[in-house]
């Protein structure tokens, strides 16, 4: 067998659920997408992470079938469905679609609602039932659209979209239109139902807290572009840009000189990337610690919020920190304090002129 070979015959690679290579497309003058590589593989939850303007939208749409890609291709399981002459239709792709909106029928119960893209001919009912119980919508088939909560809304369009059995689900922001002191439960709730239906989904969001929370895997989108795609805890710890440490989550970002191959910093000198002049070395406010020995700072303001706390310090030469700690620390009448990291920070390669 050739050297090159990496898998046998007991272990053929798997076929993504979702294989996107190349995609653009343009709107007029704008850019919507360029060049965006993704797989998903079957069974997973993918969150495409974003801001506004950033393309996620844009990427669903094209995955459904609803715009045609400028350039590039789209499989599905192994079946081309976009790119170089093939376009199936979104009918023809097996694919389900939970709208921000919901897009629910109101003159239709909970019940027809959730039946209405289901075939003639099969035992309509049944599958409804089996549906409204995996939503734990049992009990709710009788009601009309309006009396029901934001969160059972929701859940009526996704039992309508996992009724005909979708092969891949896409979800469109689709906590946008819940209270915030819902969204936390029916992230919860939707993960579940997701869980034992064991539907491959792809979700769009611009809220990190989301992302993070119930994605197995995130793809993090900037420009029309992904600039990294991995588990939440690799996007979060392991950040492959300082594009993707400054966007998510809260970042301190020291801009430090760098030479012979190190960049001095405040806790001590770290490795710089080759060739690079000029650092941005990137901290959490979770990983500076307050201990008895270490980089000395002055107390200059404090914030309290419940399940946490931020501290703000400044170092002797003027640079400011986050310090974040739990709600039981007492600082009334603290002024200096000793910091220390957890963990090494990130370090990224700067232009001079940054």
């Amino acid at each position: 067998m050739p050297e090159f070979a990496t898998a046998t015959a007991h272990e053929a690679p798997m076929t993504p659920a979702l294989r996107a290579r190349g995609l653009a497309c343009r709107f007029g003058e704008v850019s919507a997408l360029d060049g965006l590589d993704l797989d998903v593989d079957p069974g997973e939850l993918c969150v495409i992470l974003g801001a506004s303007g950033s393309g996620k939208t844009t990427a669903l749409r094209l995955i459904a079938g609803f715009e045609r890609p400028g350039e590039g291709v789209i499989e599905l399981f192994g079946e081309r469905v976009a790119g170089e002459g093939t376009f199936v239709a979104p009918e023809r792709r097996g694919v389900g679609m939970v709208f921000q909106d919901y897009a629910l029928f109101p003159h239709l119960s909970v019940e027809q609602n959730v039946a209405y893209g289901l075939p003639r001919g099969t035992d309509r009912g049944a599958r409804v039932r089996e549906v409204l119980e995996l939503t734990g919508l049992v009990g709710l088939g009788t009601r009309a659209v309006h009396e029901l909560s934001g969160g059972e809304q929701q859940r009526t369009a996704l039992a309508r979209a996992l009724a005909p059995e979708p092969r891949l689900l896409l979800l469109d922001e689709p906590f946008s239109n819940l209270d915030p002191s819902l969204r936390a439960r029916v992230r919860g709730e939707l993960r579940e139902i997701l869980r034992r239906a064991g539907t491959t989904t792809i979700l769009v969001t611009h809220d990190q807290e989301e992302a993070l929370s119930i994605a197995d895997r995130v793809a993090f989108l900037w420009e029309g572009r992904v600039e990294q795609h991995g588990t939440p805890r690799e996007i979060y710890l392991e950040p492959s840009t300082l594009r993707v440490a400054e966007s998510i989550g809260d970042a301190i970002v020291l801009r430090l000189p760098a030479a012979n191959g190190a960049v001095r910093t405040p806790f001590g000198d770290l490795p710089a990337p080759p060739g690079a002049s000029r650092c941005a070395v990137v901290i959490r406010p979770e990983d500076v610690l307050l201990r008895e020995s270490g980089t000395p700072a002055e107390v200059c303001g404090h914030e309290f919020y419940g399940h946490d706390q931020m501290l703000h310090v400044r170092l002797a030469d003027g640079e400011e920190l986050r310090v974040r700690v739990g709600p039981g620390e007492e600082f009334a009448g603290l002024d200096r304090v000793a910091l220390q990291l957890r963990r090494p920070p990130a370090v990224f390669a700067e232009s001079p002129t940054a």
